[in-house]
């Protein structure tokens, strides 16, 4: 990764955690989300981060990008339900907590990233301008969530 992008993603991440800071949790979702999760490059990490924060969506509307946290806890994506902006490209960050490797795999097949445990892996999401996006686990199909555009 080119030192340019890695500023980015760094920039990006910091404007999250200052987001997530300032906003409110939506729908009483109870929490989920990862701080502090390592790995910038998407490939390593090593730090399990905490969970917290909120979700919905954090960046700019139309075009931009906006960042997520996602932490994996007991068979299960915290939080399962997200939102982003229409046309945006949504990075998110899982961060596995579990024992087993996990994955992050969109139901269209279209990204999917195996996380091993403890440590944290960011895709990039491309969003439509409408609907919904789900995303599960490939070697555990019941874990599933689903990212709403709005």
């Amino acid at each position: 990764m080119s030192g340019m992008k890695v500023k980015l993603l760094v920039a990006v991440m910091a404007l999250g955690l200052v987001a997530a800071a300032c906003s409110s949790n939506d729908a009483g979702s109870g929490g989920g989300g990862t701080s502090g999760g390592g790995g910038s490059t998407g490939t390593t990490g090593g730090s399990t981060g905490t969970t917290g924060g909120s979700s919905g969506s954090i960046g700019a509307a139309g075009g931009g990008a906006s960042a997520q946290t996602i932490s994996i806890k007991d068979f299960a994506f915290h939080p399962n339900a997200i939102t982003g902006a229409a046309g945006t490209t949504l990075s998110i960050t899982i961060t596995n907590n579990d024992s087993p490797t996990h994955s992050f795999t969109l139901d269209d097949n279209s990204v999917s990233k195996d996380i091993p445990p403890g440590q944290s892996v960011t895709v990039a999401v491309p969003l439509p301008d409408s609907g919904t996006v789900g995303w599960h686990c490939r070697f555990h199909p019941t874990m599933t969530g689903t990212i709403t555009v709005g």
